[in-house]
């Protein structure tokens, strides 16, 4: 992993320039990778030029997994468990924050965060799961990528949303997605269980129409392109979600992010709300024998509404390390009213802890998730301080399936308790606030 290079200034923050790196060659950069107005990227010393990612827009990163696996994870060894640290300092310092101490009134560009998105360095991603230390994690999490299906739907030349795209095995549906702005769904056999058998093919609906390609095969690095000829654009309309853990572990962040998520919702409604029909619904969740499992808000446009009850919240319960995740999955996607036609479908999930252990928990994420992208809802999980490693990868599974992007807070800021370094390649710090709303507008517009 190479970091960039970073100067920012935020109100009561000034941090100094920094580089870290262990990258020693170049790969592509992500759709959601547009140039950072904060920062000014570092390359690393460059020997070879990795595999070129489906959808380029710039950026650059390390195509060496093993370098990531040693050493951007803040461990020498790669060793997979080395996040426990992590998590129990964030969990320390989530109870000191919520239990006492001066308040805190924070402003918003304070914390900062990075992104990586799997489904555009594929080739890193299947070698870093090559790695020993990293080569459990598909079966710890029960998730199998490697036969993945990368779809891109036009018509006379342009990008079709919202298209409902099937892949099938024989007569059989293995896997059920949506594109998005860009014409682009991804698709998987054998995600979860066992592939089932039969010649693979695809069914493209627009429309009320379909159009079906016979035999095609997994790859991944190129796209499958799927001519129609009927093209109906989307309904003009943004659902936003976001999914907060409010544990007592939060209680270190929980009031910045607050404020920050805050200034995103509003900074979207100023800018995409003038063209789009923009719904947010805000859900925070603990655990079992906490005062609630799940709080759940419906969507609403009434935008002043929703963030007023964002900050109403605070950190408190949970207990041990593993909270109600299967539960606030299954309330997100199966329990709210997601537009039957949207441009855009966005999940963001805010947390620090993995759900319990138990084959009936895994099963229920899993159902969320294959039903997250048989909606088009593309979940972009958070990662706060406290995650570990085995964390990380259940949430980049998460987001490789239903098409999303992982975005992690990083300890640049000096806010909360310590951020393990992701196992991926070179990224941008960035300020969070100005993250997520890049990712929210890349989600908008086809470039």
């Amino acid at each position: 992993m190479t970091r960039a290079r970073l100067s920012l200034f935020a109100p009561c923050l000034a941090l100094l320039t920094l580089a870290v790196g262990c990258g020693d060659s170049k790969s592509d950069g992500g759709l959601y990778e547009e140039s950072a107005g904060t920062v000014s990227a570092t390359s690393p010393t460059s020997d070879s030029a990795a595999d070129s990612g489906l959808y380029e827009s710039g950026g650059e990163g390390s195509g060496d997994p093993s370098a990531s696996a040693s050493a951007s994870d803040g461990d020498p060894s790669g060793d997979p468990t080395a996040g426990d640290s992590a998590a129990d300092s964030g969990a320390d310092a989530g109870d000191s924050g919520a239990e006492g101490g001066d308040p805190v009134n924070p402003e918003p560009g304070q914390l900062t965060a990075g992104e990586w998105r799997d489904l555009d360095h594929w080739q890193f991603w299947q070698d870093l799961l090559q790695q020993p230390a990293w080569a459990g994690m598909p079966a710890r999490w029960g998730f199998a990528t490697q036969e993945r299906f990368a779809v891109v739907v036009e018509s006379d030349g342009k990008h079709v949303a919202d298209a409902d795209v099937t892949l099938l095995a024989g007569q059989e549906t293995v896997w059920s997605a949506r594109t998005d702005a860009h014409g682009e769904a991804e698709l998987f056999a054998g995600l979860f269980a066992a592939a089932p058998e039969g010649a693979r093919s695809l069914q493209v609906t627009v429309a009320g129409k379909s159009t079906v390609v016979e035999a095609v095969t997994a790859g991944g690095m190129t796209p499958i392109v799927v001519p129609v000829d009927v093209a109906e654009a989307p309904a003009q309309v943004l659902d936003l979600m976001f999914v907060i853990d409010t544990t007592g572990s939060m209680g270190d962040e929980l009031s910045y992010l607050q404020v920050e998520l805050a200034d995103v919702i509003d900074r979207v409604r100023k800018t995409a709300g003038q063209d789009f029909k923009f719904r947010v619904s805000v859900n925070f969740y603990r655990d079992s024998g906490d005062e609630y499992l799940v709080k759940s808000f419906p969507f609403t446009e009434d935008i002043d509404l929703a963030i007023e009850d964002l900050n109403q919240q605070s950190a408190n319960g949970g207990g041990d390390w593993p909270e109600a995740v299967d539960a606030a999955l299954s309330d997100a996607i199966d329990a709210h009213d997601w537009s039957e036609s949207a441009v855009a479908r966005l999940c963001f999930i805010v947390l620090d802890a993995p759900p319990h252990e138990g084959s009936e928990v895994l099963a229920d994420v899993q159902g969320s998730v294959a039903a997250a992208a048989e909606r088009g809802v593309r979940i972009v999980p958070l990662a706060a301080s406290g995650v570990d490693k085995e964390l990380e990868f259940l949430l980049r599974f998460t987001a490789i399936a239903t098409g999303g992007t992982y975005t992690f807070l990083t300890n640049d800021s000096g806010i909360g308790g310590n951020h393990v370094e992701p196992t991926i390649g070179e990224y941008q710090v960035e300020i969070l606030n100005d993250l997520l709303v890049r990712v929210i507008s890349a989600a908008l517009i086809d470039k």
